[in-house]
């Protein structure tokens, strides 16, 4: 699971202590049962005290700064593992996947820049590994899902029809179950559409069932010309957790639902949140760091002013930036990162596209109820979870990119 923000990607695109199991002495919630779903209503108070907390320790790094071409990378978009622990790793600026050993020994390349068959466009921007190692790396710049059987070495895809709506979203289950998220364009002269589709997928593109039609995230909008973008307007945010449970929620109120793959809705998650102001300073912080993302990308000076005059902010930051199916059928929600609460090195050195959040999530266990807080390594992105290894992106002070692997720690006997 990747930490992103539908805002960014949009924008450059155009647990318990012992006793937790049962509740534990320290929770302080309620649990009330309404006509078969429980309405799970957490406090504050964490059942965790202190060193309860899960914890994370390296067991892997793959990568070099300089030296061995085969273990560096440009731009990691998408990472996943296969059944017998391979690690995949698309690059975005290579625009191909490479293969390692679990052990972290390079293995081979898979595609190559370019529009053919077996080829990657710029806009291969995630890879999943699905049932019988199928490996799903959609492709918006070529308009295609790409669909490799990576032992075979096959490599089919079916077509992205931006007309259907624009992908926000992908996740594979561990089942390997693909669900993803789309958005209709709304173009001018269109009919709007006020709902986004998430949805089960075959691999070959088709629809099994609907998940869920919310409202239309208000991130980004067409009226003609360049897309207006209103940065941290409410938007839906989902995941899948280990069981393959569907969890969503709206990021701007703290009820987090939790349904099975049919629709039924199996508890509520609440918790009190207070909403925090966007300051001229955030404003103004996050605005900068985006032109000057631009500007490095190539983009013409006349082009930067008009992406910078449609850029607006909703008045409060969300109630969380994203959700994560963690371990033991774990909810992990990443707290939202404050800009104007950041030293000027960290301002430095923050990138918009992939320190969306804070490095605090709020835990919650199996059955809803709130544990504590984890806090992941700095620089650290998590894109995949197998049982207690966390696979992930991490980069140093030169914004070299590594893979890196955490083993979860302090999970025996916890719920």
């Amino acid at each position: 699971m990747r930490k992103t923000m539908s805002w960014c990607a949009v924008l450059l695109f155009a647990a318990a202590c012992g006793g937790a199991a049962d509740g534990g002495a320290g929770w302080t919630g309620t649990v009330v049962d309404s006509a078969g779903v429980q309405l799970v209503r957490n406090s504050s108070q964490p059942v965790w005290g202190d060193g309860d907390a899960w914890g994370f320790e390296e067991v892997l790094t793959i990568g070099e700064a300089a030296g061995d071409p085969d273990y560096q990378f440009g731009q990691i978009a998408g990472l996943d593992v296969t059944s017998d622990g391979r690690i995949l790793v698309l690059d975005n600026q290579a625009q191909h996947v490479k293969v390692f050993s679990p052990d972290g020994t390079f293995e081979r390349t898979v595609g190559k820049a370019g529009s053919g068959p077996g080829e990657f466009g710029p806009g291969a921007a995630l890879l999943m590994v699905g049932t019988a190692d199928t490996v799903i790396v959609p492709d918006a710049g070529n308009q295609r899902v790409n669909v490799i059987l990576l032992d075979e070495g096959e490599q089919t895809s079916f077509p992205l029809h931006f007309e259907e709506g624009i992908p926000m979203r992908w996740q594979m289950s561990n089942s390997g179950v693909l669900v993803a998220h789309r958005r209709a364009l709304n173009l001018p002269n269109q009919e709007a559409v006020d709902v986004d589709l998430i949805a089960r997928q075959a691999y070959d593109g088709s629809i099994i069932d609907t998940l869920a039609t919310p409202p239309r995230g208000e991130t980004f909008s067409f009226g003609g010309g360049l897309p207006a973008f209103h940065l941290f307007a409410p938007e839906p945010t989902w995941t899948l957790l280990e069981d393959g449970s569907f969890v969503f929620a709206m990021n701007n109120e703290f009820r987090i639902t939790v349904s099975d793959l049919d629709g039924n809705v199996q508890r509520i998650i609440t918790m009190p949140h207070e909403s925090i102001l966007v300051s001229d300073e955030d404003k103004q912080i996050i605005t900068e760091l985006i032109m000057r993302l631009m500007e490095q990308q190539g983009v013409p000076p006349q082009a930067l002013d008009m992406i910078e005059q449609s850029v607006t902010y909703e008045d409060y930051f969300p109630a969380f930036t994203q959700l994560f199916g963690g371990p033991q059928n774990s909810l992990w929600v990443q707290r939202v990162g404050i800009p104007s609460d950041m030293t000027p090195d960290e301002r430095e050195n923050w990138n918009p596209m992939l320190d969306q959040g804070s490095d605090d999530w709020d835990v919650f266990d199996a059955e809803g109820r709130y544990l504590g807080a984890v806090t992941i390594p700095d620089r650290f992105s998590p894109f995949s979870l197998k049982g207690d290894l966390l696979y992930g992106v991490w980069r140093d002070e030169f914004e070299v990119q590594y893979v890196k692997v955490l083993r979860i720690t302090g999970l025996t006997g916890t719920a």
